[in-house]
This record gives C-alpha cells, structure tokens and sequence, in this order.
C-alpha cells in the first residue's frame, strides 16, 4: 500500500509508519519508533518496535493523548491573583534578587519566579507557570518565561555555567567570619544522572544519590555554599576541592555523630581541614573516669551555654583533643525519659531487669556530649558553640527536604541537576531571609515561615473597572502584618 506524501514527511530516521484500515474503508497513518538488533541466530539485523509517535494527518501529526498538554486558561481572563505571600518574599529579598540581576542578566526573573513557587508550593516544573499565571508576579515581574518546555533548557544552561553560579554565592562567602560545613544527599530517579550512583547513605538507604555539600555561615545563620557530588565519592575526600572553589576561610567540619572514623579523621587532617565532630556514647575513645567520680573538682571548668551550665574536661588523644561536655540539666530529661519508659512496661507486665542494668551501666552518661577536634588552641565553649550550631545546620536540611522538598527529582542529565539544584538553593536563601526576619523580632516560636506564607497567600489582587486593587485582608492576615517589619510589608496593604 503506497503512503501519502504528506505522511511520508513525518519519517524520519529511527521511526516508520503503520497503516491500519478502518471497517469504513479508510486508512489511518501512524508514526512509531524502530530500533535495530543483531539477530545472531538469524545472522542479520532484527527490527524492534519502539513508542508510539502519534497520528499522522493531513493536518499534521497528533502526538498521544497522554502527550498531549492540556489547554491552559487563557492569562489576560484570570481576574484575581495572589499577591501577599509572593511580595513578601520580593520585598525581603531584594538584595539577593539584585545579585541574581547581576550575573543572570538575561535570566533573573526566570530564576526568581520558579525560586518563590518552589518555597510556597513546592512545585515541580511543570506547574510552575501556572502558578505564575496565577500570580500577581505577572505584573511586577512581567514577560517571565517558565513554562515547561522551556524551563529544563534553562536549568540546563544554568547547570553549564558552574562558574557564574560560583560567582554568584561569593556574595554569601566573603563577609562570613565563621562557616560550617556538612553533606547530605539526593535521590534521583533518571537514568541520565551519571554521577547518581547506588549507595548506603547515613540512614542505610540503598539507591541512586548524589551528595550534595553545604557551607553555612554562622554569622549570619544563612546557607552560603553548595556543589552537587558524585554519590560514590567518600564524604571527607570531597571536602578539599570543595573549600578551595568557594574560595571560604575559617572553615570547620561540624559532622554528625556517623561521620567520624580513623579514615576520615586522616584525610581531614591530611588536607589541613579544621573539624568538630561528635562522638558516640560507647566509643571507647572517650574515657568516663572523671564523670564516673561524681567530683566537680576533677572536670576543667564550666561556663553557662543559653542559661543552662555545662561542665567539661578534657585530655589528648594522639595529637588530637577530645572534650566531654556534661549538661546535667538534658542528663535529668533523659533520665526521666528512659525510667519513665521502663515504667510503663513494668506496669504492663513485661521483664524490665535487663534494661535496669543496662541504666545502671550507662547511667554516667547520660546528658553527656563528647567530640574530638584539631582546633587545639580554642576555647572549650566555643567548641561547644560550633556543636550546637549544628542545630542550624540540621534545620536548613530539614527545609531543604522537608520544605522545598528537593531530595528527590527527575532531571534529565547532571547540567540539569546543577541547575536544579541551583533554583533550590536560591529558594533557601529567600527561606532563611524570612527566617532571620521572625527570628530578629522575637516571633519564630509562635510562626514558622510557611505558616507566615500560607496566611499572606490569602492576600489578592482583584481587577476592578481594569484597575488592580488590594482585596480585603483576612483578620489573620492583617494581624500578622502588623507584627512583621513595616518596611518589609510595604505594597501588600496598598
């Protein structure tokens, strides 16, 4: 049967067209990828069907329904748009938005714009330009283009140029004094990602994952630093290349309580890298003796940490320092928790010998926090203080997998993930902004940053008479307004 012309054009290499014939008498024209194999029993080559392309017409070719891209809502219709959570994060992060206008001249809006719709909705790329749609961004930050068939290109280019993104985080490098570093991972589940490869990561999950390494500065408790690493490559050995590109001083490795080993302890030292890494309870690296005495005549000193004392001591170890910290106060709300569990088993009828023992063995131990470090010539309390910023350091993993939810993805190739990751950490940067923001005016324990979010979201703009006005805010809303910087909430009233 002869094919048409105009459904010849629509072959090209690697495809081939079916044809069907209807109980009508008409023939249908379909497209279909081919591959070939060596048939070695056959002694040539095997044709292998592959997807199906689409219906070929005269009109043209109509891709498969679940191709297909649902018609959108035409933008210049959508009368109400949100406004309130959106300017918020403009208004508060003008000069990281200036920065990305500096080095991403072409770009920054894009940037921007998919940045604010990962931190408010968590939203993958293919519903961010509805979002922006959506949004009164279109007006203050007009012409952005994010749909999806151009957004991956765009990650993509933003992933080739590892330089200007480099470039771009000295401005979080250069004025930090004190800066912590730590890794973690994510998870990718494309098979394009080459420096995705199986592993164990801390929580004994086995699959694909890249690390992805962190700087924080503790100056300014902002996200300051990240590269994306092959997940094959050992935690330690990454360090050293990565300092060196950001170019950062004063670093020192807080890790946490998995992370240290004589291996990894070597290569830190071998590279000259300061560290502060917690050790666990049963290590026999650390000696109880003094705490078993109960004498505070033998520790070394102490000194009030956030209103509660510490006790420590502390002795040599081949070189290195280790301080055993003693915080009677945690001691006690351990103790409570452990008995109390033991407790309720008792009353229940289970066997709870054996666990007494085991609290009488370890009871010494309890509110303690020991960690081995280079920094030799440090006080001990700023040790302690470097330790617990690890909380900061904990609490900005905790937003970047549990808020923008960016430890799993679906990127095509490693330029992508570069890209992607990029777009997230910009997303962490207007998070913390807001953080640091409640922080400053004594309102974190009562707000978090999303609750802030999810309350100015109900903020519009309405069009009137073709004239955008401010709705009426929410008595929540308004509340909130008059607790945050005037400042910083200027045009969401008006």
């Amino acid at each position: 049967m002869s094919i048409p012309e105009w459904a010849k054009k629509h072959q090209q290499k690697g495809t081939t067209i079916e044809t069907h014939k209807t109980k009508q008498g008409t023939t249908n024209y379909y497209l279909r990828k081919i591959t070939s194999k060596y048939n070695k029993q056959k002694k040539r080559a095997q044709k292998i069907s592959g997807p199906y392309l689409g219906k070929i017409t005269p009109q043209g070719l109509i891709p498969p329904k679940h191709q297909q891209t649902k018609k959108t809502t035409d933008p210049t219709k959508i009368t109400t748009k949100e406004h309130g959570a959106t300017q918020l994060i403009l208004n508060t992060n003008q000069q990281t938005i200036q920065h990305l206008k500096t080095h991403y001249p072409n770009h920054y809006k894009e940037i921007t714009t998919t940045a604010i719709f990962r931190l408010i909705h968590n939203t993958p790329l293919k519903n961010a330009d509805f979002y922006y749609q959506t949004s009164n961004l279109t007006q203050t930050l007009p012409n952005t283009d994010i749909k999806n068939k151009t957004i991956g290109p765009l990650l993509r280019k933003i992933g080739l140029q590892r330089e200007t993104i480099n470039t771009f985080l000295q401005h979080y490098i250069q004025n930090a004094e004190h800066i912590a570093v730590d890794l973690t991972h994510v998870f990718s589940l494309s098979e394009n990602i080459i420096s995705a490869t199986l592993g164990h990561n801390n929580k004994g999950e086995f699959a694909p994952q890249l690390n992805l390494f962190f700087l924080f500065s503790l100056d300014h408790m902002m996200p300051a630093y990240f590269r994306v690493l092959i997940g094959s490559i050992p935690s330690a050995k990454a360090l050293k290349l990565s300092i060196k590109e950001s170019r950062a001083k004063n670093v020192v490795l807080v890790g946490d309580k998995g992370f240290f080993s004589d291996a990894n302890v070597e290569a830190l030292e071998q590279d000259g890298l300061s560290y502060v890494l917690p050790l666990k309870r049963n290590l026999k690296l650390i000696d109880y003796a003094v705490l078993k005495t109960g004498d505070k005549a033998r520790f070394g000193e102490f000194f009030r940490f956030e209103k509660r004392i510490i006790w420590f001591y502390e002795y040599r170890v081949g070189g290195r320092r280790v301080i055993v910290f003693l915080d009677e106060g945690l001691g006690v709300e351990e103790q409570k928790d452990i008995l109390g569990r033991i407790d309720e088993d008792r009353l229940g009828g289970k066997d709870v010998d054996e666990r007494l023992d085991e609290f009488y063995v370890d009871q010494f131990r309890l509110g303690t926090i020991a960690v081995v470090t280079n920094l030799l010539d440090v006080l001990a309390c700023e040790v302690y203080g470097f330790l617990k910023a690890r909380v900061e350091i904990e609490q900005m993993y905790d937003s970047f997998k549990n808020v923008l939810h960016a430890d799993r993805m679906y990127m095509r190739d490693d330029y992508q993930v570069e890209g992607w990751m990029f777009i997230n950490f910009v997303a962490l940067l207007f998070y913390y902004q807001l953080r640091n923001m409640l922080v400053e005016r004594g309102l974190l324990g009562r707000y978090s940053v999303n609750d802030i979010l999810v309350h100015l979201s109900r903020i519009y703009k309405l069009k009137v008479d073709g004239d955008w006005v401010i709705s009426e805010i929410p008595k929540k809303s308004r509340q909130i307004l008059e607790k945050l910087d005037p400042h910083i909430t200027k045009n969401l009233q008006s």
